[in-house]
């Protein structure tokens, strides 16, 4: 069976979630004995590099794929008869950057694969569900997607000074399975699926050749855990939508009547709420979201690391630190790397060039240093500043320096080391690969480490990932992205009295209508609704997106010069021409 069968089956799952939010699905376990299904599920089990170790059972990738007929074969008749009972997962621990241990549950290799079969038939399912500020384990979202819907909530025109740094204690080891069953069956009708998640659940584990049930918590390492840790989650954001995200006339009230308004990020069991509030409404806020969550999900906020803070001091989220400064009298939102992980990197650096790693050649070693730097440059290269990336980059080349002066210390060599480096320590950006003792450029090279933005998919929505070639489902109501007001810009609507009340959800229309874009010249950067010309409609048909500058030129800006490409430059526009009317009115009203 092609997997465009496998496909189409997942889009007509999606189809009917999303078609109806209360609708419960039946018969979903047949789908994990018929046999394209399952061996679709294999294939893509066996094709992960994690499929290389073994749980309890001992059974390994080498010998599944030599046996691969009889296993499957034996495997599906399990299923068919119900007879099929999941293994313990294999504990082990792993450091944590605070020198603590994460224990991760390794599940056997069948067990993976019926795990993956499970989550191929639920996720198209509950991904219709989940909320639109949700952002781990989610397909077709980052890290990066949920720090782009925060930086434009720092900015000064959002006013969203105060920020609830949120962070739950264990909670992959503390979900509750009744309350987790209860909102499966919410979804979920097939009690023979709803059966084989919860042996799933109580298989229990082997820690050290020592069995130990499991009466609560999803095993991290599991394939269906992250979906199942959003699901018990979503109960969250749906609590956090129903409180916050309210209709544009409820936010103007609570405004009035001096209450704040809140937006929320969630990344797994990390969240961010981000409030122009005063503090104490953001404290009382802070207290409201730990009773719900002990109350009705049964979990605990970790208060080591629940924090409030300010915009300004900066807060950490996902390995970055966004904070706002005012360095030359305008404020910016600057994105950084966090301290830890400066300092992690900086410990693996030391590790890879320490005195007991000299028996390696230069060439290995450089691999082993670039597979590090390369790696943590390519996760914060979207960052504001590269002042952390430049000390990472001289930091690796004193310790490769260091290292080489050891590894060949007493010898000749040595001077031609230091000769060489002479001359690289004078560059700005030391790079280097070794060809017998030369050394040349070898880390990212500026051009290719340029300094950019990224630009979240959120302002257009995020479409679901199975419909995506659906026109009639990819844009659902569930799925236009974070709340409006995050991307908003209020330029000038005040003493507007023309200005309808539904104004930003009309603007919200006329840019999702054209894909967030200026009709123009395609930016996607500081875009505004305009009237069409000759037209002093509201309606939504008769307003266009254009980009700060087109916008102006339509106002009558007269451009100053152009660009090399054409375009009008929007940093030497001139003053505007005075036409009739003009004093009454203010450039930027209608964005």
């Amino acid at each position: 069976m092609p997997r465009s069968k496998i496909a189409q089956k997942q889009r007509t799952l999606a189809v009917k979630a999303t078609d109806d939010p209360a609708y419960r699905f039946d018969r979903l376990y047949d789908l994990l004995h018929w046999e394209p299904w399952i061996h679709h599920a294999a294939s893509a089990v066996l094709s992960r590099p994690g499929s290389q170790t073994d749980g309890v059972d001992g059974t390994t990738r080498d010998y599944f794929k030599d046996h691969y007929d009889t296993q499957m074969v034996m495997l599906i008749e399990q299923l068919k008869r119900g007879t099929y009972q999941p293994l313990p997962v294999r504990r082990v621990h792993i450091p944590k950057a605070n020198g603590k241990t994460r224990p991760l549950g390794i599940p056997a290799l069948r067990d993976r694969i019926v795990q993956e079969g499970i989550r191929m038939a639920l996720d198209p399912i509950y991904e219709s569900d989940f909320q639109p500020y949700s952002f781990g384990f989610r397909k077709g979202r980052c890290t990066m997607d949920a720090i782009a819907v925060l930086m434009p909530l720092a900015n000064t025109s959002m006013k969203h000074y105060y920020v609830i740094e949120g962070d739950l204690k264990s909670y992959f080891d503390t979900v509750n399975h009744r309350i987790l069953l209860r909102l499966l069956k919410k979804r979920i009708a097939d009690r023979k699926l709803l059966s084989l998640i919860h042996r799933f659940l109580r298989a229990g584990v082997m820690d050290d050749h020592l069995f130990a049930t499991t009466r609560e918590g999803v095993p991290q390492g599991g394939i269906i855990s992250p979906l199942l840790a959003n699901v018990y989650l979503n109960e969250f954001d749906k609590w956090a939508v129903q409180k916050w995200q309210l209709p544009q006339s409820e936010r103007r009230k609570a405004r009035s009547s001096g209450q704040g308004n809140y937006a929320m990020v969630r990344y797994a069991d990390d969240f961010v709420v981000v409030s122009n509030d005063g503090i104490e409404g953001v404290r009382q806020t802070k207290a409201a979201i730990k009773a719900f969550l002990e109350g009705e999900l049964k979990l605990t906020l970790s208060e080591e690391k629940t924090l409030i803070t300010h915009v300004n001091k900066g807060y950490d989220f996902l390995g970055f630190t966004v904070r706002r400064v005012n360095p030359e009298g305008r404020w910016v939102v600057h994105l950084r790397p966090t301290r830890k992980s400066i300092q992690h990197v900086k410990a693996k650096i030391k590790r890879l060039t320490g005195r007991n790693q000299t028996l390696y050649d230069e060439g290995t070693k450089m691999m082993q240093l670039n597979q590090v730097v390369r790696g943590w440059c390519a996760y914060y290269k979207h960052t504001s500043l590269h002042t952390d990336l430049e000390a990472i980059s001289r930091y690796a080349w004193h310790r490769y320096h260091a290292w080489l002066l050891a590894k060949y210390k007493g010898s000749r060599k040595v001077q031609l080391i230091t000769e060489k480096s002479r001359t690289i320590l004078r560059r700005q950006r030391w790079v280097a690969r070794t060809e017998g003792i030369e050394i040349h450029q070898w880390l990212p090279s500026p051009k290719e480490f340029k300094r950019s933005r990224y630009y979240a998919k959120g302002r257009a929505g995020f479409a679901h990932p199975y419909l995506v070639d659906d026109p009639e489902h990819h844009t659902p109501e569930a799925f236009k992205g974070p709340d409006p007001a995050i991307y908003r810009t209020v330029r000038g609507l005040d003493g507007n009295r023309n200005v309808p009340e539904d104004w930003h959800t009309r603007r919200l229309k006329v840019l999702k209508r054209d894909g967030f874009a200026c009709i123009i010249c395609k930016d996607q950067n500081d875009l505004q609704v305009h009237h069409k010309k000759g037209l002093k409609s509201w309606a939504v048909k008769d307003l266009e997106t254009l980009c700060r500058t087109h916008h102006h030129m339509a106002h009558g800006f007269r451009a100053g010069s152009s660009s090399s490409n054409g375009e009008p430059d929007a940093g030497k526009l001139a003053r505007p021409v005075r036409e009739e009317g003009w004093e009454n009115s203010r450039i930027g009203r209608c964005v």
